[in-house]
């Protein structure tokens, strides 16, 4: 008696366990460099933030731009030819900033990308690739990994 088994579909996930050993083998390389590389800290790091001051004329001048990563520069003394006063009463709302795009690694595209194949949506994570010009998760540009991300929690993955 002879029983033969074949195993289809399997392709995919070899390319799935691939990118999860290559993003981990950058992972360790990066680690590795990080650790080699002597830290650099900056001289001076200051945050001015904005205030209102009367000029000499008795208008309000409202500074909008903080100064970021200010280093002293040095200067000769001099003597203000009129005093400028500070009107301490007044209230500054803060700029508002726009939140950053989450980054994603291959690793984590990949793990996410495997609990889908999982569930059976292989289907679906091939044409999230395809969509994005790419047949394998190791064939897609560093800089589409966040479209990618967003295609494949629409599906469902857990990122």
């Amino acid at each position: 008696m002879e029983i033969t088994v074949k195993v289809t579909g399997l392709d995919n996930l070899a390319n799935a366990i691939f990118a999860l050993a290559k993003a981990t083998e950058a992972l360790k390389e990066e680690t590795q460099v990080q650790m080699d590389t002597p830290k650099v800290v900056p001289a001076v790091q200051q945050k001015v933030a904005p205030r209102a001051t009367v000029a000499p004329t008795g208008t309000t001048v409202q500074s909008t731009q903080p100064v970021q990563n200010v280093q002293p520069v040095p200067t000769t003394q001099t003597t203000p030819t009129a005093p400028v006063a500070q009107n301490t009463t007044s209230t500054v709302n803060p700029v508002p900033t726009a939140t950053a795009t989450p980054t994603y690694t291959m690793e984590q595209l990949a793990v996410a990308a495997t609990g889908l194949i999982d569930a059976g949506k292989m289907q679906d994570v091939q044409n999230a690739l395809a969509s994005l010009g790419a047949q394998t998760l190791m064939d897609l540009p560093q800089e589409k990994y966040g479209e990618f991300a967003s295609a494949i929690k629409a599906i469902g993955a857990v990122i």
